[in-house]
């Protein structure tokens, strides 16, 4: 008998039988690809992502909560314009107490990201099959991967995808908004179901009856639905604006989604004049607690910055200014960031198989991302390429093509994802880890003085036992995003 029929034959039937074997076990299934992908995320941040994730910029909410924790006060911080209070600084605070200091960095990315797929599980699981979605993630893990080990080897800067297992930097508070979002499409949800069944003539009046006490338990009752969609926006808005607006966007899309069959007429009734009356209230109160925070605390003004800036300029000059900007944005994303430009080739390849509400999102998304990534990167705080007010495109990007690949151009059995994910951990073992050499660095400086990019740095590996002052070049203190300076 030909060996190569035998052979197939054997792999054809052993994966049939463990194809079957997953579907009764979804469950231990999941929690493999949860210990898996952390572990391939955990060699990600130690080497690839290392040096971005220990960097200045990185450090704030570490050394914020270590100051905090160990009794030293954070009154004496300047803030950044987002102070990241909620869920940033929140989950670190939890971290702080699990793991040890010096690797927060790191165990805050590889808890991210396992709880973005556990939100990834829990929503898609009821539109699509759980096999399906195990395998979705796979791929998700597979394409960061992938186009992580492409920006390090053509040298990216930044590498663009080290905003998924980054903090303080917009990410987490966007997978928040999301979590929020999704919160209020259940609920959404749970609605329309209930008033189906209610309408449904059909069914007896026990079943309806049953049906209708049953549907309320696979959600969160409405009322802390409702409590923890108000609580988290708000919180989110006092600690990221940015994701804020962002959230509020991707709930305007869900809400007017089939706009197409409402009566447009109807958006200003009386009711809803009076919703966008409390909106405002809602607002304004916000506003007045956030600038009773500024009051107490060091954290700029941005829309101050932003008015004093664009009320010296006259429209030409500000058109003038905004078009150049976005012209030098995209030079640098050609010349700097070549695994960007080809994520964003596979996103056009693969776009026209996105779900059509993804499409939509995606869509809508970009002007919204430009227009701040112009306010905030050319008129407010100066940046030549603030790249992660983008991230939400190249993470609704991955999104879409894990779902094309998962749901429409699927041909591997399950058990030959866990190999390759297993391969990946083989990979990135192999690559250098320079976290002793970058700890020995920092605690070999001795200056009082430093610059900004080493002053957190010498904090943090040291344990908050050196305390340098940030420096500009011209020798001034620089009061950006520190706790080094115990009295203003």
């Amino acid at each position: 008998m030909n060996p190569i029929l035998i052979f197939r034959n054997f792999f054809q039937s052993y994966f049939y039988e463990s194809g079957k074997q997953t579907k009764r076990n979804e469950g231990l299934v999941l929690i493999l690809f949860l210990f898996i992908s952390g572990f391939i995320n955990f060699l990600l941040c130690e080497t690839i992502y290392f040096i971005p994730l220990y960097s200045a910029d990185q450090l704030y909410t570490t050394l914020f909560v270590h100051d905090w924790m160990s009794g030293n006060g954070i009154s004496h911080w300047y803030l950044p314009p987002s102070p990241y209070f909620f869920p940033d600084i929140g989950c670190m605070a939890f971290l702080y107490f699990v793991f040890p200091f010096l690797y927060l960095p790191t165990m805050y990315g590889v808890i991210q990201m396992a709880f973005l797929y556990l939100g990834f599980y829990s929503f898609l699981s009821s539109k699509l099959s759980k096999r399906t979605t195990i395998q979705l993630l796979i791929w998700f893990q597979t394409l960061f991967t992938i186009f992580s080990l492409l920006g390090d080897t053509f040298g990216d800067k930044p590498l663009p995808l080290v905003y998924f297992v980054s903090n303080a930097h917009h990410s987490t508070g966007f997978f928040f908004s999301l979590f929020l979002v999704s919160l209020y499409y259940r609920s959404q949800t749970q609605e329309n179901q209930i008033a189906f069944i209610k309408n449904q003539v059909e069914f007896p009046i026990e079943e309806k009856n049953f049906l209708r006490n049953w549907f309320p338990q696979l959600f969160v009752p409405k009322h802390v639905t409702n409590f923890l969609f108000l609580l988290g926006f708000s919180l989110l808005y006092l600690s990221d604006r940015f994701s804020f607006c962002i959230g509020m966007f991707c709930l305007i899309i869900i809400k007017f989604s089939r706009m197409d069959s409402i009566n447009w007429k109807g958006i200003f009734r009386k009711k809803n004049i009076i919703y966008l009356g409390m909106i405002s209230f809602y607002f304004i109160v916000m506003e007045l607690i956030l600038y009773s925070l500024k009051t107490k605390l060091q954290i700029p003004n941005s829309f101050g910055i932003l008015l004093g800036t664009l009320q010296i300029k006259s429209l030409g000059e500000i058109t003038f200014l905004a078009t150049h900007y976005l012209y030098d944005v995209s030079k640098l994303l050609v010349y700097e960031n070549r695994s960007l430009l080809g994520l964003l080739f596979v996103f056009v390849f693969f776009f026209h198989w996105f779900p059509h509400q993804l499409k939509r999102m995606f869509l809508l998304l970009i002007p919204i991302l430009l227009f701040l990534l112009i306010v905030v990167g050319r008129f407010t705080y100066l940046h030549p390429y603030p790249i992660r007010y983008l991230f939400p495109l190249w993470f609704l990007g991955l999104v879409g093509v894990s779902w094309v690949l998962a749901k429409e151009k699927n041909r591997f059995p399950l058990p030959i994802f866990f190999l390759s994910l297993l391969l990946w951990i083989l990979v990135l073992n192999e690559f250098p880890k320079p976290r002793k050499e970058v700890q020995k660095f920092h605690q070999s400086i001795t200056k009082r003085e430093v610059p900004y990019t080493q002053e957190k740095p010498i904090r943090f590996w040291t344990e908050g036992n050196r305390q340098p002052i940030p420096i500009q070049d011209d020798g001034k203190p620089y009061r950006w995003i520190t706790g080094a300076f115990h009295t203003p």
